[in-house]
């Protein structure tokens, strides 16, 4: 039967509209994919960064209370110094005035000699003049009159002498009892003097003990002051916690929402003729150590600390079902391997890698071939693997599957 030229026409026509159609519904739905997951990345970004912000305020929380702990033992410690001081100074300063009181006890003694020897040395002065007074009324003329007397120069001698030795004799009295006060005065100002000293001594150590006081009230005020701030950062980490509960929690939703899509982006490929036979290679030739493992902290996946540059590779044969950069997983490849003979599907993810992939959304992959290489990009804090990987679409310990 020989086709018309105006139907092959038609024909060449209709197909090249429906291309076209296809192309576009095609190049739609990409664009709505990956409008989508660019909403659904945000919203994930926002919650992080929300979450990120309450926990850095509950570190800050933390590192001010700890702060406030520390300078609160430090003048604990200083006002403990301080009282056993003061306790120190209180027993020196009582000891202090007990020898005070001794001294002034010693004063009120020595007194009470320098009073007697004075009244001595009194009562000896006016017998002395009284002697002297006699004398001058003896025979009307004294003692010249008493010495004219005389008949001869034994008793004129005799006289003499007596008057001498009389005489002599009540001034040594006298100077002698005046020596001896003197010398108690002497020993009342020497004890006068160590009471001074010592009531200068009480001064200063009450002068001290007023000045370990008010440093006392001090630390015990600087204390207080600690104790309001330890309160108030514990009554913001109750307040930060419940904010610190609600951020997770919509975490969890935008994360959960973003791995449904990522599922979804799964399921484009179910329908693919994949057989998983569950025999995984390794992602990686070579690494260092496992830097965290799954599970650890809400930890997703598996982390393989390796140099940068390092070949990563697939572990088993697949469909590339997403191959982009992510805030949290950096540049990043996901993987469907298809199904077992249960049915069972099985999906891997790599992260971090340090530029783009070596591979694109649909590409077919095959065991060990390289999909990219190590790096620490997104949220990272050294070049590693971040490995994932889910069975059914929900995350398993890629470590039990995947050799290493």
């Amino acid at each position: 039967m020989k086709i018309s030229p105006l139907f092959k026409k038609a024909v060449s026509m209709a197909l090249a509209v429906s291309m076209v159609i296809t192309l576009t519904v095609s190049t739609n739905t990409m664009t709505l994919a990956d409008d989508k997951k660019s909403e659904l990345q945000a919203q994930k970004d926002a919650a992080q960064q929300q979450l990120e912000e309450i926990q850095q305020k509950i570190k800050d929380n933390e590192a001010n209370k700890a702060n406030a702990e520390e300078l609160k033992e430090q003048y604990e410690q200083q006002t403990e110094v301080i009282t056993t001081q003061i306790g120190l100074l209180q027993q020196s300063i009582a000891q202090v005035e007990e020898d005070i009181n001794s001294k002034q006890l010693e004063i009120e003694e020595k007194q009470a000699e320098v009073d007697v020897k004075q009244a001595e040395y009194d009562e000896r002065w006016e017998g002395f003049k009284d002697r002297l007074g006699a004398m001058q009324m003896l025979n009307d003329g004294g003692s010249i009159a008493l010495l004219s007397s005389a008949s001869n120069l034994y008793q004129l001698l005799t006289f003499a002498e007596a008057l001498e030795q009389i005489s002599t004799k009540d001034e040594e009295i006298c100077q002698q009892i005046e020596n001896e006060r003197l010398e108690l005065e002497a020993q009342r100002t020497e004890l006068e003097n160590a009471k001074a000293e010592l009531e200068a001594q009480q001064a200063e150590l009450q002068n001290q003990n007023s000045q370990l006081d008010s440093k006392k009230a001090e630390l015990q005020s600087s204390i207080q002051q600690q104790d309001a701030t330890i309160s108030a950062a514990d009554a913001q980490a109750e307040a930060l916690a419940v904010e610190e509960e609600q951020a997770r929690k919509n975490l969890d939703q935008a994360a959960a929402q973003l791995d449904a899509y990522l599922n979804s982006q799964v399921d484009k490929y179910s329908d693919a003729a994949l057989t998983c036979s569950l025999n995984f290679g390794p992602a990686l030739a070579t690494y260092k150590y496992i830097s965290c493992v799954f599970g650890t902290g809400g930890h997703r996946g598996t982390d393989f600390a390796a140099p940068g540059g390092t070949a990563i590779y697939a572990v088993a044969d697949g469909i590339v079902t997403d191959a982009t950069y992510h805030y949290s997983w950096g540049n990043y490849v996901q993987i469907y391997h298809g199904k077992d003979d249960e049915g069972n599907t099985y999906s891997t993810l790599y992260a971090h890698m340090i530029s783009a992939p070596a591979v694109s959304a649909g590409q077919n992959v095959t065991k060990g071939q390289i999909i990219g290489y190590v790096g620490s990009t997104g949220y990272s804090t050294g070049n590693h693997l971040h490995l994932e990987m889910k069975i059914n679409g929900v995350l398993v310990n890629a470590a039990n599957w995947i050799p290493h």
